[in-house]
């Protein structure tokens, strides 16, 4: 029976993480998984999306060429080469997370994982049943994406993002059920391309977890790509047809089309994993953890999905960093309160802590400051001027205690308020640091100089 300081029961952005940091501390470390290394973010979640995103993001810069001094014909798209490169971004870097593993002379154990005991985890491999024992353990099961019974999934008409992210061609229409963040990426892929696209969503508006102005965006967005946009609508009732599917609405209304993807959210894979045999608490759907990831069994950890309702794949590997020092000896703590959020929308949208509803409900008193992407010089040099830096400051000391920001690169430029948050800056001293002239990361500078009330190119 093989033994090791750490195992890692999961290979995704977390568990890999977790099991090369345990190794770089010194540790004889594995890393079982029974899937595709990656995990979720890079099989069929972040890598995919975000190739199929730039790829739309490039078929509508070739119709914009004549803006740029180009001339260049409408191009079309080939769906089967479109997801031929999809798939082989994805093959790419995961043969890379294997070579890292490899590398760090982590034990990569293939084969379905389920804990018997508090130092003990049975493995089914295809060779057969196998032991591992470990003095510390870290679960990173991931999650998986919510199948309502209400969708005729056998059909073949109806997709979790799951199978549209490695489908072998684009769907000739498509109904998306549910507006949430991942909706409204596929979404934007989709509608950018040009395939009538339809979203969904029970709740009166998209993305309704997001500050509002960033939600107005998105949706601003969507609308002008052609996207027909349902919120306050409910599916009730879902066929597969000759041609696609037929989606009945409360109210009696049907929406049809080629393809429905379903994106209701995803569920933390905690079940058949050993967790009752050992005696890990749940805190409602997920594990519970405390801010050094541990679980509610001594040298029993957990990182990523399966322990935290915020599924980002950012957050799986802070925490597997977190979990493997601590497994290692090495104290450390995050309470995972400072969390970037990205949209790879067109434009894309990133916030970072307190939105303003959330901090007035919060009783903090605050002053917002914003500067818009129509004043960059950089944006105007892009030819993109949608969007903003929105700053959430505590109206007596300045402390930043949240950001929106809309537009190219935004999912950069948030990194720099999360950072001054995290070291407890304040708005003065963000406005002090030089920025470097022309980018978009000067949007911070400026709307920190707009709260101060010495703005000198933004607005007020």
């Amino acid at each position: 029976m093989p033994t090791y300081d750490v195992a890692v029961l999961g290979g995704g952005p977390g568990g890999y993480v977790a099991a090369i940091r345990a190794a770089r501390r010194g540790a004889k470390a594995c890393c079982i998984e029974a899937g595709l290394l990656g995990g979720t973010c890079l099989n069929v979640g972040c890598i995919p999306t975000k190739a199929m995103l730039h790829a739309g993001e490039v078929f509508q810069h070739i119709g914009r060429a004549s803006e740029y001094g180009y001339s260049a014909a409408r191009p079309t798209v080939d769906g089967r080469a479109y997801m031929k490169r999809v798939g082989e971004v994805v093959a790419g870097l995961r043969k890379g997370v294997e070579k890292l593993l490899s590398a760090r002379k982590v034990d990569l154990i293939r084969g379905r994982g389920r804990l018997t005991a508090r130092d003990t985890i049975a493995v089914e491999t295809s060779s057969g049943a196998q032991e591992v024992k470990a003095k510390a353990i870290i679960i990173a099961t991931g999650s998986r994406p919510a199948r309502p019974a209400v969708f005729p999934f056998a059909s073949g008409r109806v997709w979790t993002t799951d199978e549209a992210t490695i489908a072998e061609n684009l769907p000739k229409s498509v109904v998306v059920v549910g507006g949430g963040v991942i909706g409204c990426e596929f979404a934007t892929a989709y509608a950018e391309l040009g395939i009538p696209t339809t979203v969904v969503e029970m709740l009166d508006r998209l993305v309704a977890t997001l500050d509002e102005d960033a939600a107005k965006a998105i949706a601003k967005s969507l609308k002008e790509r052609g996207v027909t946009v349902r919120t306050k609508a409910r599916i009730v009732g879902m066929k597969a047809t000759d041609a696609g599917v037929a989606a009945e609405l409360e109210g009696g209304q049907t929406i049809e089309a080629a393809q429905a993807l379903i994106a209701v959210g995803r569920l933390p894979n905690v079940e058949n994993i050993g967790l009752e045999t050992v005696g890990v608490n749940l805190q409602g759907k997920v594990i519970q953890t405390d801010d050094r990831c541990r679980t509610s069994v001594a040298g029993i950890y957990a990182i990523g999905d399966c322990a935290e309702p915020r599924q980002y794949a950012h957050l799986a590997s802070r925490m597997g960093v977190v979990a493997a020092d601590n497994a290692t000896g090495h104290a450390a703590r995050d309470p995972r309160t400072i969390v970037p959020v990205g949209v790879y929308t067109h434009p894309e949208v990133a916030t970072v802590g307190l939105s303003e509803a959330e901090a007035a409900a919060a009783g903090r008193k605050v002053r917002v400051a914003r500067f818009f992407y129509q004043a960059s010089g950089m944006a105007r040099a892009y030819g993109d001027t949608e969007g903003q830096v929105k700053l959430i400051a505590g109206e007596e000391f300045g402390e930043i205690l949240g950001a929106v920001v809309i537009g190219q690169h935004a999912t950069d430029v948030v990194q720099e308020i999360a950072l001054a948050m995290r070291n407890e800056l304040t708005v003065e001293e963000v406005a002090a640091t030089i920025h470097p002239h022309p980018t978009f990361v000067e949007g911070v500078l400026e709307a920190a100089e707009a709260w101060l009330g010495l703005a000198i190119h933004a607005g007020g």
